[in-house]
């Protein structure tokens, strides 16, 4: 059982595979960058071609960075440049756990989009598992320079069916924003625990696994009262998603019960982008337990970076 820093070995070794943990110790290089005005570490795998386009990609809100080896690692050894950042309040970053707020993660990925933009030479992507979906259209929607999105799972924040059937606090999610806006202001800093308020227990189809990731030292175990009110009071998009015309490729688990697939569809059918493609994967969980999913999940990005 590894602990502290090394807790993201747990994961690798009992369902991924010993290998992620030698071809991130192999080739990961570890930068930060400033991002309203603290600093956010940044897992970077480069590709040998000066020119290949980069990707990056956003964790969700149960994760962080090093979780996602699993996406990673089958598109970097495709070719692809990878840049992987903690977002605020998460993995390796300094400060208290789960202080965050939507607005702030979207500004995280723009600099970090920024940041592949003035780095690298290929084409900038942005994509997101979970939860990173919406934030990487959040980002990608108001930034000129990004090629476009790479998604595992894309949902719409403001959509009231979900709001109301998927969240812990279902029926009283609207009754209850008043009361969540004066507490994140008296409260703000206030932690609670994160699947409190959105369960885990359909994260994977391990119960293993589910447990392990509450007990995380890096992971979204707790998150503050400010960040929980701000899911539900900043989360919809400033752009709407019929406005949105650059390429976008949606990969949905197909037996995804965190955030069930009509939601998707239904955020997929809403995107402007005459070049978009859905992906539903069979026998698929919200995250995978399996690796062989995430190959492919790299195939299907790898194919439609070529098409596009």
């Amino acid at each position: 059982m590894y602990c502290g820093n090394e807790y993201w070995k747990n994961y690798m070794e009992k369902w991924f595979g010993s290998e992620l943990i030698e071809v991130w110790e192999k080739n990961v290089r570890i930068d930060k960058i400033c991002s309203h005005g603290r600093e956010i570490n940044l897992e970077i795998f480069e590709s040998h071609k000066e020119d290949a386009p980069v990707i990056v990609f956003s964790h969700g809100i149960a994760g962080y960075a090093r979780v996602l080896l699993p996406f990673i690692v089958p598109l970097f050894k495709k070719g692809y440049t990878l840049i992987v950042p903690d977002l605020q309040g998460y993995g390796y970053n300094d400060g208290l756990k789960g202080d965050f707020e939507w607005n702030v993660h979207k500004q995280n990925l723009k600099d970090a989009a920024t940041f592949a933009k003035d780095n690298y030479k290929g084409s900038v992507w942005l994509g997101g598992a979970s939860m990173g979906g919406p934030l990487a259209y959040a980002a990608a929607s108001e930034i000129e320079y990004v090629d476009g999105l790479l998604c595992w799972c894309l949902w719409d924040f403001s959509d009231k069916e979900f709001m109301l059937n998927e969240t812990s606090t279902g029926k009283a999610t609207y009754m209850l924003i008043p009361l969540f806006k004066i507490l994140s202001k008296l409260l703000g800093k206030m932690q609670l625990k994160t699947y409190k308020l959105i369960s885990y227990d359909t994260l994977t189809d391990s119960k293993v696994f589910n447990e392990l990731i509450k007990k995380d030292p890096q992971a979204g175990t707790h998150i503050t009262l400010k960040g929980a009110a701000s899911l539900v009071l900043d989360s919809k998009p400033v752009v709407p998603h019929s406005d949105y015309i650059k390429p976008v490729l949606v990969v949905q688990p197909g037996d995804d019960r965190m955030t069930p697939k009509k939601y998707i569809k239904r955020t997929f059918e809403m995107l402007g982008s005459t070049k978009k493609k859905y992906v539903e994967i069979k026998a698929a969980s919200h995250f995978p337990t399996k690796m062989e999913i995430y190959d492919l999940w790299a195939n299907e990005v790898d194919q439609f970076l070529n098409e596009v």
